[in-house]
């Protein structure tokens, strides 16, 4: 019993690691992306959007260093985070965005993963609407389903399948390694938690949908 508690412990202490490397990987990750939209701005001679986004920039960059170590955070620190992301990004792209919670959640209360949603609405930016025209847009609805809550992140981009033709750099790798953070959590706390990837255009529709559940804690 001694040596299956110790083996326990010790496969905890792992995952633990894992999601600690998977968390380490994502900020760079989004330090590269960001700096990059900056330059893009700079090289099209957009002086005062860069400016703009220099100064954006570095409130979210404290947030994120802030909660860099953290496994966890308030689904209000999430949602504060990824909403100032989207506003720096619509200085470059022309989208629009909506942010909805359901009444019955405690935003405060309620735990997630830290940068769970910010991965997730980049790749709709980069790899579904900045290849579209027309009107584009993202969706994020948190709801409460039974004991567990339910993210879903959804856009009117081109679409899994079309993004992936394209070939562009570093395509999902924000999604997979929250896939992966998702699965480590799952592993080491048991519960329904679960990650989903919909390419909507085969259901006739338009973009793509990222469900995420984590469960609550009893």
């Amino acid at each position: 019993m001694k040596l299956q508690l110790m083996k326990q412990g010790q496969e905890k202490r792992l995952r633990e690691l894992q999601m600690a490397a998977i968390r380490s990987q994502m900020n760079p990750h989004f330090l590269f992306n960001s700096l990059n939209s900056v330059q893009n701005l700079i090289q099209q001679n957009r002086t005062k959007e860069a400016n703009l986004y220099l100064s954006d920039f570095a409130g979210l960059i404290r947030k994120v260093l802030h909660n860099s170590d953290k496994e966890e955070v308030s689904l209000a620190e999430e949602l504060e985070m990824v909403e100032q992301y989207l506003k720096l990004e619509k200085l470059r792209f022309d989208f629009e965005y909506t942010i909805y919670v359901d009444d019955q959640i405690d935003q405060n209360l309620f735990m997630l993963p830290s940068m769970i949603l910010q991965p997730i609405a980049e790749n709709a930016l980069t790899h579904g609407l900045q290849h579209k025209t027309g009107d584009k847009k993202i969706d994020i609805r948190i709801l409460k389903i039974e004991n567990s809550i339910q993210i879903v992140i959804e856009d009117n981009g081109i679409g899994i399948q079309a993004s992936q033709k394209l070939k562009t750099n570093s395509n999902g790798i924000g999604l997979r390694m929250n896939e992966e953070r998702i699965q480590m959590m799952k592993a080491k706390n048991g519960g329904n938690y679960s990650f989903r990837l919909t390419d909507l255009s085969e259901q006739d529709k338009e973009g793509t949908r990222v469900e995420i559940i984590i469960p609550e804690e009893q």
